[in-house]
């Protein structure tokens, strides 16, 4: 098994570390930064599931991958998503399978259409990494679980075989047969966790302490959740118990990914989740104001992030 990574940041560096340990032929398709990063001190992983540190098989251009591999991992952010697709289209033979682990479920319908013939899993990542500017990858939670199956139902041997790889490992994986719903229900939980933690600028635990803070946690969870019964994806009721538990924590230090972006200046994932989750709510005639005022703070944020970028340009 030969696998191509897009991307050594938190969640790709994770994956792509395990993989290896378990015997796998992995690259890193990288950015020539990070490519520097990673010839200089190798994948560095600080994990509380075992600690990662190598050298690893890195490239730079599509050239340089030579046959097809047996699949290509996406493991970028989704305002990365159109180049990485022209950097991939090179490498995907007839037969190699296309695994996305990104957040939301939009860029799904974006890869069937601009790569039709190839066959295209579902990946699902629940786990906070992170990326330091050393390059150290650093997992912030005390788990790390890993999910995928074609998005056309059913099983594939390939998901299959990545899963048994992972789980030699010890890492929590499985396959699924309904891979969409799956990624429909961290879909829900995640616009919810993001949305009111970026919103709130802190952690879980601190907005409990505010007036009403666990009324509107709560609130957003159902908006999202509301989204996806019209979609058809509708999470479970038990998941939803497991959802609402998560999020009104008491002294919890849970925090967003979206937020470590906003608060460490770089680019969100807002449009693709966020944004995302409130065009399908209007596309419904969903009431849904704590989403949409989410949304426009992130926005918002966004948009200053290119005021200044035109400033120094």
């Amino acid at each position: 098994m030969r696998i191509v990574v897009l991307g050594a940041g938190g969640v790709g560096g994770y994956i792509g570390a395990r993989l290896i340990e378990s015997g796998v032929d992995v690259s890193f398709f990288v950015r020539a930064r990070r490519a520097e990063q990673l010839a200089s001190r190798g994948l560095v992983l600080k994990s509380p599931l075992g600690d990662f540190s190598r050298s690893v098989q890195v490239i730079t251009r599509s050239e340089d991958v030579g046959t097809a591999p047996t699949a290509v991992i996406l493991a970028c952010k989704h305002p990365a998503l159109a180049g990485a697709m022209h950097a991939i289209a090179p490498l995907l033979g007839k037969d190699t399978r296309l695994l996305p682990v990104l957040n939301g479920v939009r860029h799904v319908e974006t890869l069937a259409a601009r790569f039709p013939d190839t066959p295209l899993l579902g990946g699902i990542a629940h786990g906070a990494v992170d990326l330091r500017t050393d390059g150290v990858i650093v997992h912030l939670s005390p788990f790390m679980r890993f999910i995928t199956g074609p998005v056309s139902g059913g099983s594939d041997p390939i998901s299959e075989g990545i899963v048994a790889r992972l789980k030699a490992v010890r890492v929590e994986a499985r396959t699924s047969p309904e891979i969409l719903q799956d990624m429909w229900n961290k879909f829900v939980f995640l616009s919810a966790f993001a949305g009111i933690t970026s919103l709130m600028r802190t952690n879980v635990g601190n907005i409990l302490k505010t007036d009403g803070g666990r009324e509107r946690i709560l609130q957003l969870l159902e908006e999202t959740r509301t989204v996806a019964a019209a979609e058809g994806f509708s999470p479970p009721g038990t998941l939803m118990d497991e959802y609402r538990a998560l999020l009104t924590q008491e002294g919890s230090s849970f925090a967003s990914s979206m937020l470590r972006d906003i608060e460490a200046g770089r680019r969100t994932e807002g449009a693709h989740i966020l944004g995302d989750m409130l065009q399908k709510a209007r596309r419904h005639g969903l009431s849904t104001p704590l989403l949409a005022i989410a949304a426009a703070h992130v926005e918002a944020y966004e948009r200053q992030l290119d005021a200044l970028a035109a400033a120094t340009a």
